[in-house]
């Protein structure tokens, strides 16, 4: 199961440890139960509980951290916080789940959740900072800083701080900001950058815990331990620029025309690994003295815890006051209970019959805890989440705007926005015409499959009747191979036939074509003149009587009305060349008959 981005409950894991040595010797009786590859487990025989993760007692350490813990390592690379903490009786396994015993003797197989998200913690940085090398980005930079503190009879100790003397009282304060996140005053801080670094503060604080022997646990720790990973990460988030309407309609130019423009983002996050102390019963503890103050301050704690799961988890007290500020454990996990992180308990449980009580309150405990919803967001700087609200407003008003050139959006006379109905008409011709294609798909490949059907059942035939015809069947047989070359023969002549066509119709195209380009080039435009134009019969001669369809016949034609053009315009030239010489001679005789009458009359004078 794994983590999204939206989900916000708190997530609950059961491991039931192994039966110890004494309760062997004891004849202590299992009385848990788990079905294979169910989520389920059943207390005694009638008491069934459901949660996200069930691990009986021969699971290992690997599988549940790959199941449980590694999705939020790698939440915590995208900015969300993260907590994991271990609930249960004393003695049912949550150090050793949890690994800050820190045994020396302990092999790398058992190793607990801390060493191991330590080390992916560190090998996922790796491998981001090389995978942005390769993609030719600037490697993104973090910074690890570690804090390890206890509550010890309500008071948080630092356990960095070696100079501290015992018994005296720190000085940490627990504040809260203005986003509603918790964080301490006082408490030592270390940078870390590798990942022995880590395990070596871990090993220090380890050492510095409170721990002490009762009747149940050799090795009791008296108090709650909470170590806390905060990890500050600036990377780059590359942002495609979209293309300028001249870069969309240039097409000559280059195709990578989005400049990538690159922004720094500033993500932070923390991760609290809560080893809680060991719910215990005086009586079977044994514990007096200090030891008695210490479980007394233990359940109190606890109890407190207990009234905060239930405030936020029962449905009937939901929008009641929770009383975060009853210890400082609720008031340290604040932000871990129906606050801003993402959340897992671990619930350890005996499966001895000895233990029935305290296996069925923890039970109670875990299940009343996946009902806590908590409000799960990145931890982002202000300016990148500006600079992010930013981009997708102009993205959402680029697309606003395409789509009012598009024509799917329009304003109205009365000035509201409406929907284009040619828009939606447009969309539903195009899907029916989408689903038409898909159908004429379909039907080619049903006719596809049709002819190979029809082609198979053919072939089936032919070899049912020779089967059938055998060796006194070789007439039946020979006029069956007849038909079919005899079938074969008409079709390759149809294709000679049909390829002796085509060549014979090219050659006469291109004859045609250079006869009459010849024929256009040996006659003079004054013979295409005298004779009147060229004759249809000529045309009629060259494409053997049929309208010109060819190129080449296209091209006579416009030659022809050319020549016509031509013709008449000769045709007007003579005409008025004629009647420019008729009115000449016209004027000349009556010039003349003039100057013969005046030559009389001087005759007759004389």
């Amino acid at each position: 199961m794994s983590w999204g981005v939206d989900d916000t409950s708190v997530r609950v894991a059961l491991r039931i440890r192994p039966q110890l040595a004494n309760e062997k010797i004891d004849m202590c009786r299992t009385c848990t139960h788990v079905p294979p590859g169910e989520a389920m487990v059943t207390l005694g025989k009638d008491k069934s509980f459901t949660y996200d993760h069930v691990f009986d007692t021969n699971s290992q350490q690997e599988k549940i951290y790959e199941s449980c813990i590694q999705p939020l390592i790698e939440g915590c690379f995208e900015g969300y916080n993260a907590t994991v903490l271990a609930y249960g009786q004393t003695g049912a396994g949550k150090t050793y789940t949890m690994g800050t015993g820190f045994d020396i003797n302990i092999s790398a197989e058992e190793q607990g959740v801390i060493p191991r998200a330590v080390e992916h913690l560190f090998r996922g940085i790796g491998e981001r900072r090389k995978a942005a090398l390769e993609r030719g980005d600037p490697p993104p930079e973090f910074k690890i800083n570690a804090q390890f503190m206890e509550l010890y009879n309500e008071d948080i100790n630092d356990l960095f701080d070696a100079s501290k003397e015992p018994g005296k009282k720190s000085h940490i304060k627990i504040h809260e900001d203005a986003n509603g996140g918790i964080y301490t005053v006082g408490v030592t801080t270390r940078a870390v950058s590798s990942k022995e670094e880590i395990v070596q503060c871990l090993k220090m604080g380890a050492l510095s815990r409170t721990t002490a022997s009762t009747n149940m646990n050799a090795q009791s720790s008296r108090s709650h331990a909470i170590f806390t990973i905060h990890i500050k990460q600036q990377r780059v988030v590359r942002n495609e620029a979209p293309p300028s309407e001249e870069e969309k309609d240039d097409t000559d130019k280059e195709t990578d025309t989005a400049a990538a423009i690159n922004d720094f983002e500033t993500l932070t996050a923390k991760f609290h690994f809560v080893d809680l102390a060991g719910s215990e019963r005086l009586k079977r503890t044994g514990a007096t003295g200090d030891r008695q103050k210490e479980g007394i301050s233990i359940n109190c704690g606890l109890l407190a815890l207990g009234n905060v799961i239930s405030a936020l988890g029962d449905p009937k007290k939901k929008g009641s006051h929770v009383p975060y500020r009853d210890s400082k454990l609720t008031r340290l996990l604040q932000d871990s209970l129906g606050g801003n992180s993402r959340t897992l308990m671990i619930a350890c449980v005996s499966p001895s019959d000895r233990d029935f009580m305290e296996t069925l309150n923890t039970l109670k405990y875990a299940n009343r805890a996946r009902n806590i919803k908590n409000k799960v967001s990145v931890n982002q700087d202000k300016t990148s989440k500006i600079i992010q609200e930013l981009r997708a407003k102009v993205v959402e008003l680029e697309t606003e705007l395409l789509e009012y050139r598009q024509g799917r959006r329009t304003i109205g006379e009365d000035g509201v926005e409406c929907i284009n109905d040619m828009f939606h008409e447009n969309t539903m011709l195009q899907t029916e015409n989408n689903k038409l294609r898909m159908r004429i798909k379909a039907i080619q490949e049903t006719v596809d499959s049709q002819a190979t059907r029809i082609s198979q059942l053919m072939a089936d035939h032919a070899i049912w009747q020779l089967h059938k015809a055998g060796e006194d069947g070789a007439d039946q047989v020979g006029s069956m191979i007849q038909g079919y070359m005899k079938e074969i023969e008409e079709l390759r002549g149809k294709l000679i036939e049909s390829e002796s066509m085509v060549t014979h119709l090219q050659r006469r195209i291109s004859n045609q074509g250079l006869t009459l380009s010849t024929s256009l080039s040996s006659r003079s435009p004054s013979h295409i003149a005298l004779t009147g134009g060229l004759d249809s019969s000529d045309l009629t001669s060259q494409f053997g009587g049929g309208s010109p369809v060819s190129p080449i016949a296209e091209d006579t034609e416009s030659i022809i009305s050319l020549a016509k053009k031509d013709l008449e315009n000769l045709k007007h030239k003579k005409n008025r060349w004629r009647k420019r010489h008729n009115s000449e001679s016209s004027d000349k005789e009556n010039r003349s008959d003039g100057e013969e009458e005046q030559d009389g009359e001087g005759e007759k004078n004389g």
